[in-house]
């Protein structure tokens, strides 16, 4: 693969959230990524980067009702231009609980120091640069690395492309370290939690090379952004056009 095909649109390095933006939602990636529209966050979004910043406290041993305060404020005032208050006020009651079913991890690992948090990871897959940040990682020495990705979900479901981006941060991981690295996915909903170890197999491998290899062939065709607008045309019915400011967009790129 070519990484100025890459380059020309400004997609290096590459990251799985690019990669399974394009794969799964490649209208949102036109937008995103090639046309670079901000479009905003959503409150589920933002729930998710608000426990993790609460567990990170709780296992640094900063866990306080003040902490848990300030970060429902930060939430707020994140969010006080969102279209839809209302839910932006059904995930605010949500943070709590979905922060108290955090603690499991804490149980589970409370008694070791964390070695790091959002620690940046950087690979290559086919020549091509990735940069990613990994959630919770514990060193145990012989026992080789654990990670915990965190992914708060309105129901339990495990979702086969989070599986697919820790295999990314395995690699990194190994890579950097020299250990074993073993990755779990830490599934919270409001009202239970699970821990799922993920056990890798080819086809992931496969899989993370075919998509690379899809979004090379569309570079290879693409020189301006309006190629890629003619290439995915939006389908209207899809959730991702509940947000304004993506319809907005929309209609920019392709006047519908």
């Amino acid at each position: 693969m070519n990484k100025e095909n890459f380059s020309k649109f400004d997609l290096l390095p590459m990251s799985y959230s690019k990669l399974n933006s394009f794969k799964s939602y490649p209208t949102q990636f036109i937008i995103n990524k090639i046309y670079k529209i901000n479009t905003g966050t959503n409150p589920a979004m933002f729930t998710g980067i608000i426990v993790e910043e609460l567990l990170k406290d709780l296992l640094e041993g900063n866990d306080s009702e003040q902490n848990t305060q300030y970060a429902l404020k930060d939430f707020q005032r994140e969010l006080a231009d969102y279209h839809n208050q209302d839910e932006v006020a059904k995930y605010l009651k949500l943070i709590p609980k979905y922060y108290e079913n955090c603690r499991a991890l804490f149980n589970r690992f409370g008694n070791q120091p964390l070695h790091s948090y959002q620690e940046e990871l950087t690979v290559e897959i086919e020549g091509i640069p990735f940069i990613g940040y990994s959630d919770f990682v514990w060193d145990l020495g012989e026992e080789g690395i654990f990670v915990f990705d965190l992914k708060t979900k309105g129901r339990m479901a495990i979702n086969h492309s989070d599986k697919l981006q820790q295999l990314i941060y395995k690699k990194a991981l190994e890579q950097k370290y020299q250990k074993p690295v073993h990755c779990s996915l830490f599934v919270v909903t409001p009202t239970k939690h699970h821990f799922e170890e993920i056990v890798f197999t080819d086809e992931h491998e496969i899989e993370i090379k075919n998509i690379l290899k899809g979004m090379d062939k569309v570079l290879q065709f693409c020189n301006t952004p309006k190629d890629w607008a003619y290439i995915y045309q939006p389908n209207v019915d899809e959730f991702l056009w509940n947000n304004p400011k993506m319809v907005e967009a929309r209609r920019q790129i392709w006047g519908i």
